[in-house]
């Protein structure tokens, strides 16, 4: 894959620490954490698919793992017999068939942690660390406008309770996101995806890579790339 110019002048910016840090801090003021991750992973070599496959549907997965899904969908409140699941697409996909998800805060709140005891989700690498995120993470997780509740999450789990109120009805966005996500975790425990995901609130070097990201701190490429392999399936 030829690099445009733009690119290779900030790789190369990135071989200098306090370079790094700026460029990061720089993208993340933009909102791109997964655009940040990019650009460190590329010092590696990583190189970016030209075209993401598609994300996981339930006439995708097996049939036992779809069944699966639906008894979790109907677990987090889920009101019809047969939804419409869509989840988007990866965030990062490489030449090498990785697919990379980079979760952040909004992604830490209970009904994710009811998708980790999902049948796929025992053997799964990053279910123990993200058990314990999810305790310390759901007062990030999001709350007021998109990040509480949508209309396309309110046709799956009905309406929401007012912002900020984890009642009967709760958050139908986190629902929806959550079981997103699990969707995705059964596409790669079931040999469908070679996945990783790594989460903001991951160490690298002692650091959180969310600092990492944000130019707060400059560790090794090799680091991340490291948590990452070790996050593979």
């Amino acid at each position: 894959m030829r690099l445009s110019g733009t690119t290779l002048r900030t790789v190369r910016a990135m071989q200098d620490p306090a370079a790094s840090a700026a460029i990061l801090a720089l993208m993340v003021r933009t909102g791109d954490r997964v655009h940040a991750l990019k650009t460190l992973l590329r010092q590696l070599g990583h190189r970016e698919a030209v075209k993401k496959p598609p994300s996981p549907r339930l006439t995708s997965l097996p049939p036992s793992t779809a069944s699966q899904v639906m008894d979790l969908y109907l677990a987090l409140g889920g009101i019809h017999a047969r939804p419409r699941l869509a989840p988007g697409s990866w965030d990062i996909a490489y030449e090498t068939g990785l697919l990379l998800e980079l979760d952040e805060d909004l992604h830490f709140n209970r009904y994710r942690a009811v998708t980790l005891d999902a049948p796929w989700a025992a053997e799964l690498p990053w279910t123990s660390p993200y058990r314990g995120y999810m305790a310390t993470g759901e007062r990030r997780a999001g709350t007021g406008g998109k990040r509480w509740t949508t209309p396309s999450s309110e046709m799956l789990f009905g309406r929401a309770d007012p912002d900020g109120v984890l009642g009967e009805h709760g958050a139908p966005r986190w629902k929806q996101r959550a079981l997103y996500d699990a969707m995705k975790d059964a596409a790669a425990a079931t040999g469908q995806s070679k996945l990783a995901r790594v989460s903001i609130y991951d160490g690298v070097e002692g650091h959180l890579l969310n600092d990492v990201l944000y130019g707060r701190v400059t560790v090794d490429p090799h680091s991340v790339a490291e948590l990452i392999e070790r996050r593979t399936v």
